[in-house]
């Protein structure tokens, strides 16, 4: 144990219930506690911000893909912080690093866990909504690897004014493709069309999504980016053009009832296009994140890739956040200035 003196306090949000359905901020706690001293390989962490992803809705269920969170344990979250102590060889104090830091205001974890930030001149919500792991490097690698995209085709995107889903729209139009997005409400898709520049939105809560796919594309799609599920996704697979790809990067429509999980009823329509649908998650890239990491800064810098954030002030609102997430009440990346 090291001889650090005068650690500070730490606020961190904690399980107290399983969520029975969506999430929502009764279902988490607020404790504070003394931040614990790093030992040997450990550094301790001031949290500057943490992105809110519905990734970490699996984790709540008793059994779940990414880890289950106990009850009474601090839930996951990536994000941004400073090295403010550290016993690792990687990392000095004043270093801004990236990683699991977990929803609290400071995290004590092996050194081996996280990673410099080459550009620290760039803004904590910069680099996780535009530059991150879960958002960024995810749009990047889903649409570019695994979608493969080409100039002249059609991408249609679900969830396109969520973190993910606005990058893709933008990495897909830097690519010459036709960017269809489907969002819920006006102001979303506003947002699709006037900031981020798709060539047509969708309102899913307000118009029939089939009749305006039709519309956007009468001879059908040939990349369907899926991060919601659910009949969305029947909807999409009914309109494959042929050899159309569908690209499975999430599902937030099902994640808060996994045992009774809407599956696709018309996936025959692959059969029928000759077409495939593949998942992934952005850890299978790991060994490319380097390169895509400089790709994206590079497009961030010339101004040719941006995303809209939607900031939550405090530790203490990242249940509120967390709860917004699944009720659509965030356009852009969500994320919690701690």
């Amino acid at each position: 144990m090291s001889d650090i003196s005068n650690l500070p306090n730490s606020k961190k949000i904690i399980l107290k219930t399983r969520p029975d359905g969506d999430p929502k901020v009764s279902d988490f706690e607020i404790i504070e506690e003394k931040a614990k001293a790093p030992n040997d390989g450990e550094v301790l962490i001031e949290v500057q911000a943490l992105g809110i992803g519905a990734w970490i809705r699996t984790t709540l269920n008793e059994t779940a893909f990414h880890g289950a969170t106990s009850i009474g344990g601090t839930l996951p979250s990536m994000g941004i912080g400073k090295v403010i102590f550290s016993r690792s060889q990687k990392f000095t104090e004043g270093d801004i690093v990236s990683g699991p830091l977990s929803a609290q205001s400071y995290t004590t974890m092996p050194g081996d866990f996280f990673t410099k930030i080459s550009n620290p001149e760039i803004d904590p919500f910069t680099q996780i909504g535009i530059l991150g792991v879960s958002t960024g490097l995810t749009a990047y690698f889903g649409i570019y690897n695994v979608g493969q995209v080409k100039e002249g085709e059609i991408v249609l995107i679900s969830g396109a004014a969520g973190g993910v889903g606005m990058i893709v729209c933008q990495l897909a139009k830097l690519r010459g493709a036709k960017v269809i997005g489907i969002a819920g409400g006006k102001e979303k898709c506003d947002v699709l069309i006037n900031e981020i520049g798709v060539d047509a939105s969708i309102d899913y809560k307000n118009e029939n999504i089939d009749e305006k796919i039709k519309e956007h594309a009468p001879n059908g799609i040939d990349i369907f980016f899926d991060n919601v599920g659910g009949e969305i996704l029947d909807i999409a697979l009914d309109n494959l053009r042929d050899r159309a790809r569908v690209v499975i990067c999430g599902a937030i429509s099902q994640y808060s009832h996994h045992d009774t999980v809407d599956g696709p009823s018309l996936y025959l329509r692959l059969a029928e296009k000759y077409a495939k649908m593949e998942g992934f998650t952005v850890m299978h890239f790991e060994e490319h994140y380097e390169k895509a990491y400089i790709e994206l800064l590079e497009l961030y810098k010339l101004g040719k890739l941006k995303a809209p954030f939607h900031i939550e002030e405090g530790i203490d609102k990242f249940p509120l956040a967390l709860q917004k997430l699944f009720t659509g009440g965030n356009t852009g990346k969500l994320m919690v200035k701690v």
